[in-house]
């Protein structure tokens, strides 16, 4: 990992604990000052994001690389940090996975403090949601995989409610408390990120990339894509240079 050392001037980190998170199997770090501007990463969370290099990194913000929506949590998580000098533990995020399909994932964003005790910058660490979970027959996890493999078709709750063995209410309640989403939110938020994907590397048509995604009405899809996007496809598409 490389450090960007004008920041770091500020801060009262203490020895190299920074090489610690090269170390620890698929966790991903990351460091951001008080403009909310990325100036540390290690290895796993550079390649995650798509950098070959800290400097490529260095000044980025969550707005240059994740949808709207996303971008609009982490600042508001953000702030919060900033303005009470507590961190905040154990949050559940859809984020882009390596292979660039959405996974969840538990975020823990801490402080960081300049000599002066005051809060200079904001450090996270990022590890897939699936590490934190002991059972392997958990029902949510169940159907958030049978979600993810039949996300191009139409999904129907109450059934994907039986294969886990819970009622229809009850997985609502067990998906919002530990997703903060209804299934039925996941299932956009998928489907739009898997779309802006196809958006991005292929050359398919819109109306072909929302029928594979799922999407079955193209001004339903294109509503969706800028509520979460906060862009329209076309757009979007033109701002990764395709």
């Amino acid at each position: 990992m490389e450090l960007f050392d004008p920041y770091l001037e500020e801060f009262h980190l203490g020895g190299e604990f920074y090489r610690l998170f090269e170390h620890i199997p698929k966790i991903m770090f990351f460091a951001k000052d008080r403009k909310r501007r990325l100036f540390m990463g290690n290895q796993r969370f550079l390649e995650h994001c798509g950098f070959t290099s800290v400097e490529e990194l260095v000044g980025k913000s969550d707005i240059e690389m994740f949808p709207k929506y996303m971008e609009d949590k982490f600042a508001r998580d953000d702030k919060m940090i900033l303005r009470s000098g507590k961190p905040l533990l154990n949050l559940v995020e859809l984020f882009p996975s390596r292979d660039r399909l959405p996974e969840w994932y538990i975020t823990n964003k801490y402080p960081i403090f300049n000599k002066a005790g005051s809060v200079a910058a904001i450090c996270g660490l990022i590890q897939p949601y699936q590490l934190s979970v002991d059972d392997p027959d958990d029902p949510i996890s169940k159907v958030v995989d049978l979600i993810k493999g039949s996300f191009d078709q139409t999904i129907n709750i109450p059934e994907i409610s039986q294969h886990a063995g819970l009622s229809q209410r009850q997985l609502e309640r067990l998906f919002k408390k530990r997703f903060s989403i209804s299934p039925r939110e996941y299932i956009l938020r998928l489907r739009v990120l898997i779309a802006a994907d196809k958006l991005k590397y292929t050359n398919k048509i819109i109306t072909e990339i929302a029928l594979e995604c799922g999407f079955y009405d193209h001004s339903y899809f294109t509503r969706q894509f800028k509520r979460h996007m906060g862009t329209l496809p076309l757009k979007f598409r033109k701002s990764e240079g395709r």
